[in-house]
């Protein structure tokens, strides 16, 4: 590692990455030695007093940066309750990554601290926070709310999604609690108009992003995640994205992803010839049921005009318009 940095420090360093989080030094001593060696590039601090090795920091998404970086404040701030993007992360909802980078505290009108280059604080009244793993945070509909107020209409149905999925409750409900939140925010009329078109059953940032593309571009609102029933064996159902009745015959969509064929926990155990050989196995019975199955990637989707053609092309009616969307929040 060189001089900045000695083998029991790259060892507690490497031990705090196994644990997700970032090294808090314990002494005085331990401080200097990795200050001296962030001289040498050989570690990084994201936040004051919060250090990595600098090889594993660039190989981390930014979810799990925030996530590595707000474990160690939280350690090294025990009273405070975070807010915003970064409670988002912690609560696992979506988050833009360009809301991330700051660090987000709650705090009150009586609080005489104020926000700094690395820390924005929100005013928060009458919150009780939650707790996740002894880590301080506002509650979701609190911390969805702070997210929704900076985010654009894609940006903002995504978080509203998630959060309804966290909370396993109904979009009325998920805005009646929006609603009690005491907020001046000049972006509440447009927070609360998001929150009425939520459904908790968009599984990703990507379906919800799918969604929002549609009610912007006027589309027939599909059903999300319609079971379908195999033609060969009729014990057996399948789920589809999105799925439309129509006169001329349904429609299914399907969005395709990397996450499907990567992600341990979605693949059940699988490597990606297999999932890939389940999904065509799939659609091949969808088809069977006289579904016209339609797929399309991420890139697709963000396309707008191919998106658009692609819809209207399998008969997806359009002229659903919600008027304040067109605007393009």
């Amino acid at each position: 590692m060189g001089r900045g940095i000695g083998k029991d420090l790259k060892e507690r360093l490497m031990s705090a990455h196994e644990s997700s989080t970032c090294l808090v030094p314990e002494s005085p001593a331990e401080a200097r030695q990795l200050r001296r060696a962030l001289k040498h590039k050989e570690i990084v601090s994201p936040a004051t007093k919060v250090y990595a090795l600098a090889s594993i920091w660039e190989e981390l998404n930014p979810i799990k940066k925030e996530l590595y970086k707000t474990r160690a404040l939280a350690k090294l701030h025990p009273d405070w309750v975070f807010a915003g993007p970064t409670a988002a992360v912690l609560q696992g909802l979506y988050v833009p990554y360009r809301l991330l980078g700051k660090t987000h505290i709650a705090t009150t009108r009586v609080s005489h601290s104020r926000s700094s280059s690395s820390v924005q604080r929100h005013i928060v009244r009458g919150c009780i926070p939650n707790v996740i793993d002894g880590i301080r945070v506002t509650p979701i509909a609190r911390t969805a709310f702070d997210c929704m107020c900076g985010a654009d209409f894609r940006a903002a149905l995504c978080i509203a999604d998630s959060a309804l999925r966290g909370l396993g409750s109904e979009p009325a409900a998920f805005v009646e609690e929006l609603r009690k939140i005491r907020s001046l925010h000049a972006n509440r009329s447009f927070v609360l108009a998001v929150a009425a078109l939520a459904n908790g059953l968009s599984e990703s940032g990507g379906e919800s992003t799918t969604r929002a593309v549609m009610i912007e571009e006027g589309f027939m609102w599909p059903t999300l995640q319609k079971e379908v029933i195999d033609p060969v064996d009729k014990s057996k159902k399948f789920r589809v994205d999105f799925y439309w009745s129509l006169p001329g015959g349904d429609v299914a969509g399907e969005l395709d992803g990397r996450e499907k064929y990567r992600n341990p926990e979605m693949t059940n155990g699988k490597d990606a010839v297999d999932v890939l050989a389940d999904e065509r196995l799939r659609e091949s019975r969808v088809s069977g049921t006289n579904v016209k199955v339609m797929r399309f990637s991420y890139n697709d989707v963000m396309n707008t005009t191919f998106f658009c053609h692609l819809l209207t092309s399998y008969g997806i009616p359009r002229g659903f318009d919600v008027p304040w969307v067109a605007r393009k929040q």
